[in-house]
């Protein structure tokens, strides 16, 4: 018993003395700093007291009393000025597209320069922090709407690498400004642009975006238009969608994929700005070039006009680590976009088509012509809806009800003709079918086809082809154009 309490007490004793040894090493002291933090420090002109007695080399100055921002750091010179609209533009270039989420920290750095510490009041040699004026230090110039200023030097990075050591103007004293000022004030001016490459469209209109073309070395790859309503009307299109396809033939665009690439254009941005000019100008050559940008034998090029206003963007091949150097002639700058931000380049032209060969509403087509070795047949339609009238030439007669159906029939199959995948042989010796569509509007469009297995058709439209279909449905399209012409049952949904 006696041995476990002189245990114990020994115990006891050993953590007082670790107490004991705490309380002299580490408590005392952070009492004493909270002692001395407490003490309000003496103030030399022009500083004014912040936060926890923490000294502000200058009067807090917010964004609504700044005028301008002038820097000067090893990447340039540039100022951020407050236009007659009150808004900051960057001098020079009052074009471009900076971050305002940079420009609010911008602000914050330049106008509120609440120091960690001041080293000293009155230092006799600035070299040694980098302050002195052959040390050639950064620096900004802060001016007030009132046309008052403020001039702050930014010297070397303190040994912990937290901060940076600063004076301001004339004044004889050093402090310490927190490291966000890299960022900030010693940051180059292209971190402050967003790397906006086009004319934004809107997330809920931007279907109506006409004229988007993409070019691959030189030539147009795509080319697809928005129609609207009256556009639509004058070419007869209306009923199977708002987009044309102009290149490289008439296919069909696919709406799901085409959508999908126009809304990555609500914000095309890239990551970062490697290369910016005044957005009045367009980009020297030599530096195009660098990046491995040619504006006139371009990589790729995409091109579309919103509301009126035409957008470019030039790209170079794909980079070493996936990424595309883009130009924009908009903003006249260049910056880098990932490989997955512009994955639309590298599409082959069947992801931009839909399926479905041939898409016309009943009501726009005025004739349709079947050429085969044993049939050539020319249907005329007239009217729309419940009063359309169908004449074949072979009778010159117009259908009635019964034969109206039978027709309907004929021209779902035409209708069901669908693109399968690319196809193995192009070769247009053997055409076994011609399709000619003639619209109310006078627009004509010739489908050819051309089987090259049991299986397998090859056509064109416009002369203009790369894709198969399937060569018992161009059969099919034969037997029920003959049933049709005759007046008999026409099933679209069986095999013949």
């Amino acid at each position: 018993m006696l041995k476990k309490q002189r245990k114990l007490i020994i115990i006891i004793a050993a953590a007082a003395v670790v107490l004991l040894v705490l309380y002299f090493a580490v408590l005392s002291p952070m009492l004493q700093v909270d002692a001395e933090e407490a003490e309000i420090p003496n103030l030399l002109p022009g500083e004014v007291l912040g936060t926890n007695n923490r000294i502000l080399m200058m009067e807090h100055i917010e964004k609504a009393d700044m005028q301008s921002i002038e820097v000067h750091n090893e990447h340039g010179s540039y100022t951020m000025v407050r236009g007659d609209d009150d808004q900051f533009y960057l001098e020079g270039n009052e074009g471009a597209p900076y971050s305002l989420t940079a420009l609010s920290s911008l602000v914050v750095s330049s106008g509120y320069t609440l120091s960690m510490t001041r080293v000293m009041e009155d230092c006799e040699d600035m070299s040694v922090y980098g302050l002195a004026d052959s040390d050639n230090p950064a620096w900004y110039k802060l001016t007030k709407v009132d046309g008052n200023y403020h001039i702050v030097y930014i010297g070397d990075m303190i040994p912990t690498g937290a901060g940076y050591y600063c004076r301001y103007g004339d004044r004889k004293a050093v402090y310490v400004l927190e490291g966000s000022l890299a960022a900030t004030l010693l940051a180059d001016v292209k971190d402050l642009i967003t790397p906006i490459l086009s004319v934004p469209v809107s997330s809920t209109q931007y279907f109506t975006t006409k004229d988007f073309y993409i070019v691959k070395n030189g030539e147009v790859f795509v080319w697809i238009t928005y129609l609207d309503d009256d556009e639509q009307k004058e070419q007869a299109q209306t009923g199977y969608g708002v987009y044309k396809m102009l290149a490289p033939t008439d296919y069909t665009p696919s709406s799901t994929n085409y959508d999908a690439v126009l809304q990555k254009f609500a914000m095309f941005t890239g990551e970062r700005v490697v290369e910016m000019g005044n957005t009045s100008d367009v980009m020297d050559e030599e530096t195009l070039l660098k990046y491995g940008i040619d504006m006139q034998n371009p990589a790729y090029m995409v091109h579309y006009t919103y509301s009126g206003v035409e957008s470019e963007i030039y790209f170079s091949e794909l980079q070493e680590g996936d990424f595309y150097y883009a130009y924009s002639l908009t903003f006249n700058l260049i910056a880098v976009v990932p490989r997955e931000t512009a994955n639309f380049l590298e599409w082959d032209i069947i992801k931009f088509v839909d399926r479905p060969v041939f898409q016309r509403n009943i009501n726009d087509v005025s004739k349709i012509e079947v050429i085969t070795k044993d049939v050539h047949e020319v249907f005329h339609l007239d009217g729309e809806g419940q009063t359309i009238k169908i004449t074949p030439e072979s009778t010159g007669k117009v259908f009635d009800a019964d034969q109206l159906q039978n027709f309907r029939q004929f021209y779902k199959v035409l209708l069901s003709i669908e693109m399968e995948d690319y196809t193995e042989n192009r070769s247009t010796d053997d055409l076994f079918l011609t399709l000619i569509v003639t619209t109310d509007a006078g627009v004509v469009t010739e489908y050819r086809f051309y089987p090259y297995s049991t299986r397998r058709s090859f056509y064109t439209i416009n002369g203009e082809g790369e894709f198969y279909c399937k060569r018992d449905w161009i059969e099919k399209v034969e037997s029920d154009c003959l049933k049709a012409a005759r007046g008999e049952a026409v099933n679209a949904d069986g095999k013949y």
